[in-house]
C-alpha cells in the first residue's frame, strides 16, 4: 500500500543541509526505494534552494511565502491547510515543531528538549509552553531519536509515553564507503594538513568552542592544527579574534564543506573532539567511529548511546582528564594511523535503511488512526 505523505521539509528548502536536512533526505530517500510513500514536500521559502532527496525526482515540491512569521501563519495554518487540500494521509512534521490544527493524521519528530532545558532555538512563551504541548497531545504519534530523548520528553510531557516511538538515526553510506586516502584537493585548498585535531559543532555555549580552544592551547603540540567546521563563516572573524595569539596560526575556521568531502576530513583526523553538553543524537560522534577515527565524547545525554570501539567518553567538567585523553589519542594515532576496523564494523548498526523502514511503519499507525 502506497501512503500520500505531506512532509514539512524547511530543513531542505535552504542554502545548505545540516543534520536535520541530512535526516529528513536520508529517510525519505530510502523509504522511496521501497514505494511505500507519495511525497510532497512543502517548504516556505520559494527564493532558496530546495535539495531534493536522492530517489525522489518525482515527488512534488511546493514551496510558498506566507506572511505572518511572527504568527507561525505558515507552520499553523499554511502547512496542515496545503496537505489537506493534496489529500495527504498523513502530515509528518520533521522539526520539533507542529500545528495545533490538525485536519488530517499528523507525526511529529521531537528530535530532544533542548528549547525547553535551556531556551536555545525556541523561546520561552505561550507558542512554546502553551500551543505545542496540546499540539503534541493531538499527534497520531511521536518520533524521536534516542532513548535519553524519549526520556526527556516523558519527562516533560508523561501522557506522550504511549505514542512515542524510539527510532536512531543511521550513518550517511559515504561515511561507511570511506576508504584511507589523502584529504581531498579541496580540503587542502582551504589550508588543511594533517595532522590535526577536528571539531565539529556551532558557536551555541553548549558546544563549548572556546573550552575547546582552550584544551588545545593547553596540549602544546606545535606541529598539530586544530580544524573548527560547523561555526557560520559571518562568525569565524569574531571567533578568530577570541583564539589566543600563540596558537592563532595554527587554528583553521572552515567554510560550509560539500557532503562529500566530510568523510574524508573526519577519517584524517587524529581525533574528532565534541565536547558538547546535551545533544538530542550526535552525528559527529556515529560519523568519526563509521571511519574508524578516535572520538573523545561528553559523558552526557544521548553521547552515552554512542559509545563505540574508539569512543571516549569524560566527565565534560574534568578538563585534565580531557587533556590527557587528547595526549593519548594523538600518541595512539600518529603510531597507528589505520582506521580501527572494529569502530567501522560497530557503527554500521545504525542504518538509514533500518530507519527509513520504521518511519514508514509509524506514518502505517498514523494513516490507520485517521
Amino acid at each position: 500500500m502506497t501512503l500520500r505523505v505531506g512532509l514539512d521539509a524547511r530543513c531542505l528548502n535552504t542554502g545548505f543541509i545540516r543534520g536535520m536536512g541530512e535526516y529528513v533526505a536520508a529517510v525519505t530517500g530510502h523509504i522511496q526505494e521501497t514505494g511505500v510513500a507519495d511525497w510532497v514536500f512543502y517548504g516556505a521559502r520559494p527564493d532558496l534552494p530546495f535539495h531534493r532527496p536522492d530517489g525522489c525526482a518525482q515527488a512534488k515540491v511546493a514551496l510558498k511565502d506566507v506572511p505572518g512569521d511572527r504568527f507561525k501563519t505558515w507552520e499553523q495554518f499554511a502547512l496542515p491547510f496545503q496537505a489537506w487540500r493534496d489529500r495527504r494521509q498523513v502530515l509528518h512534521c520533521t522539526a520539533t515543531t507542529v500545528p495545533l490544527w490538525q485536519p488530517i493524521p499528523t507525526v511529529v519528530t521531537i528530535h530532544d528538549t533542548i528549547p525547553w532545558d535551556t531556551g536555545e532555538f525556541i523561546a520561552a512563551g505561550r507558542y512554546r509552553d502553551w500551543l505545542l504541548p496540546r499540539a503534541y497531545r493531538r499527534c497520531a504519534a511521536v518520533i524521536t531519536i534516542s532513548q535519553h530523548s524519549r526520556d526527556d520528553i516523558v519527562r516533560l510531557w508523561p501522557d506522550l509515553a504511549p505514542k512515542i516511538h524510539v527510532i536512531p538515526h543511521g550513518v550517511g553510506d559515504g561515511f561507511l564507503r570511506q576508504q584511507p586516502g589523502p584529504l581531498p584537493e579541496s580540503v587542502r585548498g582551504l589550508g588543511i594538513e594533517a595532522p590535526y585535531l577536528l571539531y565539529l559543532g556551532g558557536t551555541t555555549p553548549r558546544k563549548r568552542l572556546d573550552w575547546t580552544i582552550d584544551l588545545f592551547r593547553s596540549l602544546d603540540r606545535p606541529g598539530i592544527s586544530l580544524v573548527i567546521c560547523g561555526v557560520p563563516q559571518a562568525a569565524h572573524a569574531e571567533c578568530r579574534a577570541r583564539v589566543p595569539a600563540e596558537i592563532r596560526d595554527r587554528v583553521i575556521f572552515t567554510p560550509f564543506l560539500a557532503a562529500e568531502d566530510m568523510p574524508g576530513l573526519n577519517q584524517n583526523a587524529l581525533a574528532v573532539l565534541y565536547p558538547t553538553l546535551y545533544e538530542g543524537f550526535g552525528f559527529p560522534a556515529l560519523n568519526a567511529q563509521a571511519v574508524g577515527t578516535p572520538v573523545l565524547v561528553s559523558n552526557v545525554s544521548s553521547l552515552r548511546e554512542l559509545v563505540g570501539p574508539t569512543s571516549i567518553a569524560l566527565d565534560p567538567a574534568d578538563t585534565a582528564g580531557w587533556r590527557a585523553a587528547c595526549e593519548v589519542a594523538i600518541t595512539h594515532r600518529l603510531e597507528n594511523p589505520a582506521p580501527d576496523l572494529a569502530s567501522r564494523a560497530w557503527a554500521r548498526q545504525f542504518d538509514w535503511r533500518r530507519s527509513a523502514a520504521s518511519h514508514a511503519e509509524v506514518y502505517r499507525i498514523a494513516a490507520a488512526i485517521g
